[in-house]
């Protein structure tokens, strides 16, 4: 008799977890930001370099954060439909809040939209196209179902 190994899910699991511990991992050890007395001056180099530090490494652990929380998420709604945690309409609920949750998580660790002045106009840009693609998706529903309704 013969023992199989773990199945696919739990090795890509384990895989995407080493990845994510691995980038979160990268993030911290880039050294902490510098101090204020350890900045001379504006226009040297070596300022230019150690603010291009602090950026890369506050957004990496932007995206260790956004990862982690996607990772979770995911796993979460994943759980409440396998182990039927919930039934029906509930479940459905679920998933869709845990959905538009993930997308609030992308927007923010991904694609650094947030509610300052600066990235209103893309925001903006975003609800555009969401409102756009909605409709664009409601109406062909719309007619599908009345195809649908008609060949009946």
């Amino acid at each position: 008799m013969t023992r199989q190994g773990p199945s696919r899910g739990a090795v890509l699991l384990r895989a995407l977890g080493a990845a994510g511990l691995i980038g979160l991992a990268r993030a911290v050890s880039a050294g902490p930001p510098p101090r204020p007395e350890q900045i001379a001056h504006e226009a040297c180099p070596s300022v230019r370099s150690a603010d291009a530090r602090h950026s890369r490494r506050r957004d990496l652990l932007t995206y260790g954060i956004g990862y982690v929380l996607a990772l979770l998420l995911t796993c979460a709604a994943f759980a409440v439909v396998t182990w039927r945690w919930a039934a029906g309409a509930t479940a459905l609920g679920l998933v869709f809040g845990l959905a538009l949750v993930q997308a609030v998580v992308h927007f923010r660790c991904f694609l650094h939209i947030d509610l300052k002045r600066s990235a209103r106009d893309d925001l903006q840009l975003i609800l555009f196209s969401t409102l756009i693609i909605a409709l664009m998706v409601g109406g062909t529903l719309v007619v599908l179902f009345n195809l649908r309704m008609r060949m009946m």
